[in-house]
């Protein structure tokens, strides 16, 4: 796609140099290691907290893959690996906080944000709050498939708009083998709690567990 990227305005003129491509490529692998890594470690804490939630992912990566390994064509069957991740994102959103540029005024709630202002979103704050998250500090991937009427970014862990994350598709098909493939053959039994590192990506701080063999 970057290699036929053209400006729709000038088609006939030359797409992307090789440095832009490789400036680009370079920014989707830096952009999407670390994120993806704290969403891994964060999910593996939740999972050594929570024995029933692991006990159901077990059972559908026992179901659908029957110890083969994931592909790309398991993904949209992989429903509750993937509530597993979408409610690890939620307590713990790799991106935390971001912000915005304000191009036009805007007034909200009596409040007047001026042009050139910058403005600070936190998924972190949105995907706790109680009015659109029941019981929203408990880890429950079940929420997902119930249906509840929220707004459109009460939850946002890759953003939104026309700055939505460019590897949001990348990502969640990443994390769902990820886990899938790991968790196929390992469980991780928690140590003590981990404290946060909210730096431009939210880290846990003194992560410890136990890597256990699974057993059929």
């Amino acid at each position: 796609m970057l290699l036929a990227a053209r400006d729709p305005e000038n088609p006939s003129e030359p797409g992307m140099s090789d440095q832009q491509i490789r400036d680009e490529a370079m920014t989707i692998f830096l952009a999407g290691h670390e994120t993806t890594a704290n969403a891994m470690a964060w999910t593996w804490h939740l999972l050594g907290s929570s024995p029933g939630v692991e006990e159901k992912l077990h059972a559908e990566l026992d179901r659908v893959l029957a110890g083969r390994t994931a592909g790309f064509e398991d993904v949209a069957k992989l429903e509750y690996t993937r509530a597993v991740i979408a409610e690890s994102m939620r307590l713990y959103p790799p991106v935390w906080t971001m912000g915005r540029r304000v191009i036009e005024r805007h007034t909200i709630d009596g409040h007047v944000i001026a042009p050139g202002s910058l403005v600070i979103m936190s998924q972190w704050i949105a995907h706790h709050d109680p009015r659109w998250w029941l019981a929203p500090d408990r880890f429950n991937p079940d929420r997902w498939s119930a249906k509840f009427e929220r707004p459109k970014y009460a939850y946002f862990p890759f953003g939104g708009g026309s700055r939505l994350c460019i590897g949001e598709a990348f990502a969640w098909t990443e994390a769902i083998l990820l886990l899938a493939t790991i968790a196929q053959r390992w469980r991780f039994e928690a140590g003590p709690p981990p404290g946060m590192e909210p730096r431009i990506t939210l880290r846990p701080k003194d992560l410890h567990m136990r890597a256990v063999a699974r057993t059929n």
